[in-house]
């Protein structure tokens, strides 16, 4: 626990001011975070086999490729055509790598996919939301980890009742209860005291927030739950041990990749509307 509390602190010292200051500082830091996720999930994937080689150096420069695009993107920056052209080049070369690399399987192109464009445009959304505001991107963390903590709480005091437990054996769905209630009153409040009225496109009024802060803490606990898994399924205890006490990025940041993937999704959709 000691070690635990010590990488927690080291990590808010570090991360903190890096999302205050924002533009190029916090791209860089988000696109490491990118290829370091991008990495640990080549690495699960050959958990048996695992070796430095031309695709794990190929997947992690896509990583960091993707995550500027999407960020550009997001933030305005970039045309959405040179963002699918390059998402098709990555299939386009995915699919030539499974017909001339013999070691290289189905599955292989599935999971290169996957570790590539599910970290990276993951961090992009956190990029947009602090090009916003610094408000808007402490809003995603406020949910997520207010949720996180309270979960904890909750769970080891009141939880009787599993949530998921061919998954996570020890989350409850008290704790699930307690803390998306927690994030929900604790994110209010901090609309309130900062008089935010807009998050990405999402226009903030007491309904919508409400609805918006259950959905996204629920979303988040579903990306803690999909990391579970993977690593359930490839029988790992955490992705790395970059962060001692927390494991890797993935462990670290699983809850926000997933969350800040469906805010991407929500503003977009209700900027269309």
């Amino acid at each position: 626990m000691k070690v635990r509390v010590m990488t927690a602190a080291v990590l808010l010292i570090v991360l903190v001011p890096v999302v205050i200051l924002g533009d190029l500082i916090l791209d860089i830091v988000l696109a490491l975070l990118s290829m370091g996720a991008t990495y640990e999930l080549f690495k699960m994937y050959k958990a048996d086999s695992f070796k430095f080689d031309a695709m794990l150096v190929i997947e992690v420069v896509l990583s960091a490729t993707v995550f500027f695009s999407a960020a550009f993107y997001l933030k305005g920056n970039l045309e959405l055509e040179y963002l699918f052209v390059l998402i098709l080049f990555i299939i386009f070369v995915s699919g030539i790598v499974l017909v001339f690399k013999d070691d290289f399987t189905s599955e292989d192109f599935g999971r290169l996919l996957v570790s590539v464009l599910y970290p990276s445009i993951g961090f992009a959304a956190i990029s947009w939301l602090r090009e916003i505001d610094l408000y808007n991107v402490g809003f995603l963390f406020m949910i997520t980890v207010f949720t996180d903590v309270f979960a904890y709480i909750f769970g080891i005091n009141f939880g009787k009742h599993r949530l998921a437990i061919k998954i996570s054996p020890k989350k409850s769905i008290e704790g699930s209860i307690g803390g998306t209630l927690s994030a929900l009153l604790l994110t209010l409040l901090y609309l309130y005291i900062l008089d935010i009225n807009v998050v990405g496109d999402i226009s903030i009024t007491i309904w919508t927030s409400i609805l918006l802060i259950v959905f996204i803490s629920i979303i988040g606990q579903i990306g803690d739950l999909i990391a579970s898994k993977l690593k359930r399924g490839y029988n790992i205890k955490d992705f790395s041990q970059l962060f001692p006490g927390h494991g890797g990025v993935m462990d670290r940041f699983d809850s926000v990749i997933f969350a800040g993937i469906t805010l991407i999704i929500i503003s977009k959709v209700v900027g269309l509307l």
